[in-house]
């Protein structure tokens, strides 16, 4: 080891906002940390265009070749990392090539020492939680093959901010089944879907079987196949509803399980942290035990509160997700167009803003007096809360969008990424019924659009030889497939963004049309 360091491009992190300093972190604390490794020469393409996309969207890969092809490209990258981590006094964990991640692991004081990590604790009134800030300093010998390392900052995530309201309570109607809300949109639920495989991500949390069995029974519908998977954390840890973390896995548990009753669900747990979120998807795009053809994420933050390098890795892992054919939603956030800051700018979340990702929003349907139908539907807005949507401050605009008469940004009057692609159903009225620690209540957000999106693209994949995939290319080229959204706004105190009569920052494409979408997306060439 030479003891020369070079920092590490975009990973300077903050200290964390609204949050207390308490101290430094103790110095004998265990960590382990995710190197995530990269090969030297820079990507050819913009994230999203058309050079990009063509080249992840080829010739579909298994898990298996792909793994075989890292291998090749990634070994002698791998090996520079451990041989130094090994002669820094460092253990040396997994080391995934498939993945591109090598795990080590030591104390606090020699995890600081290779990567130049300061580490803090700080409280925010919620958690107490271990924070990097500044800069990585990286050993000049590994320094041209890491793209990020990850696991020293637990900064948690923006809660979801949906509400849960009482069955019949004040006011707010008793909710709508999950698969009362899908038959609003056309979506079948009687399609043979025994072959299928969803992965959810839920971050901390747990959920109770029983729950899941008085809502199927309750909608007619059998209970599908759940599997958890740890990949980090404790797992499966339900203690009485009342957590947010709690309450969005049985939402999107539901959700999913109502349309698919008979698939395979795999929920993915991990700790509630950008890294978390990139490890927790990374396991399911990968996991070539239960191979998930879709993937739900309900979870995300505002695209200021990733690293570049933090960023990236989750870049790498949606661009595989490409490669494998697997399809990935991601919630718009329900913190209206400033993303839930304070700062005077507008922000979209992140990885909804992903050009790899389908990202959705929400909106706020009027239904018949049956309760059977829609009558009119508007961008999801009750202040403070409401769909997530915008302009991208990252992201260029991604070939499927080029077409789009795209708003400009209002926090530079530039044009990039437009955020969401689709919405669904997410107001609290009707809201989204579920149980939770067996009683019946009433849920809202987007990150119940997001497991219903999830749904209908592994609906789709029932009938198909090979998954879809990939489908913002196709949802974009078949707009007709959604209900454009033209009313409403995700303003905040006047700034945000407009519904109109064409694609818009509140609500992307819209809502869907169920029969139509799974017809196209069923018979899409197979390659």
């Amino acid at each position: 080891m030479t003891g020369h360091k070079v920092a590490l491009s975009g990973s300077l992190r903050i200290p964390p906002e609204g949050a207390t300093l308490i101290g430094d972190v103790d110095p004998d604390e265990p960590l382990s940390v995710v190197v995530h490794v990269k090969r030297r020469t820079p990507d050819m393409f913009a994230p999203g265009s058309a050079g990009d996309l063509a080249r992840l969207a080829g010739k579909p890969l298994t898990r298996r070749a792909l793994a075989a092809q890292r291998r090749r490209t990634h070994a002698r990258a791998a090996a520079r990392i451990e041989k130094l981590a090994r002669a820094s006094g460092l253990k040396v964990g997994d080391i995934d090539l498939p993945q591109r991640t090598v795990v080590i692991e030591g104390t606090a004081r020699q995890m600081a020492d290779m990567f130049g990590a300061t580490l803090r604790c700080y409280d925010d009134g919620r958690h107490q939680f271990r924070a990097r800030v500044g800069q990585l300093m990286l050993p000049s010998e590994i320094a041209p093959w890491t793209r990020a390392v990850l696991g020293f900052d637990q900064r948690p995530l923006a809660a979801p901010a949906h509400r849960l309201q009482p069955q019949a309570g004040d006011g707010t109607g008793v909710g709508l089944w999950p698969s009362e809300i899908a038959s609003l949109y056309g979506i079948p639920t009687d399609r043979d879907v025994s072959s299928v495989c969803v992965g959810i991500v839920a971050l901390g949390g747990g959920y109770l079987a029983s729950d899941l069995a008085t809502a199927m029974a309750a909608m007619g519908r059998s209970v599908p196949d759940v599997i958890d998977v740890t990949v980090e954390g404790d797992g499966n840890q339900f203690v009485d509803g009342f957590s947010l973390a709690e309450q969005e896995i049985a939402l999107d548990l539901q959700v999913v399980a109502s349309l698919l009753p008979k698939a395979r669900i795999v929920v993915y747990f991990a700790n509630n942290s950008t890294d978390s979120l990139t490890r927790a998807v990374h396991r399911a795009v990968f996991d070539d035990v239960n191979r998930p053809q879709v993937v739900s994420a309900s979870w995300g933050n505002s695209e200021r509160s990733w690293t570049d390098t933090s960023r990236d890795a989750m870049q790498a892992v949606l661009a595989d997700a490409i490669r494998l054919r697997v399809s990935v939603t991601f919630a718009a956030g329900d913190l209206l167009a400033t993303g839930g800051l304070t700062d005077g700018r507008l922000h979209v979340w992140f990885p909804a803003s992903s050009p790899y990702a389908l990202g959705c929003g929400g909106t706020a349907p009027t239904l018949n007096e049956a309760g059977s139908a829609v009558v009119t539907e508007a961008v999801w807005n009750q202040a403070p809360i409401g769909t997530g949507g915008g302009i991208s401050d990252v992201f260029p605009i991604p070939a499927y969008q080029s077409g789009l008469a795209l708003p400009v940004s209002l926090n530079d009057g530039a044009v990039r990424r437009g955020v969401p692609d689709v919405a669904c159903a997410a107001a609290d009225r009707p809201g989204y019924r579920i149980v939770l620690n067996g009683q019946e209540v009433v849920k809202d957000g987007t990150s119940a659009a997001t497991p219903l999106w999830a749904a209908l693209l592994a609906m789709a994949n029932a009938g198909r030889e090979t998954p879809v995939g990939f489908v913002n290319s196709a949802l974009y080229s078949n707009s007709a497939l959604c209900r454009l959204i033209t009313k409403g706004d995700n303003r905040v105190d006047g700034r945000g963004y407009d519904a109109g009569p064409g694609w818009s920052a509140c609500t992307g494409l819209g809502v869907p049309k169920g029969a139509d979408i799974l017809a196209v997306l069923g018979s899409l060439p197979t390659v």
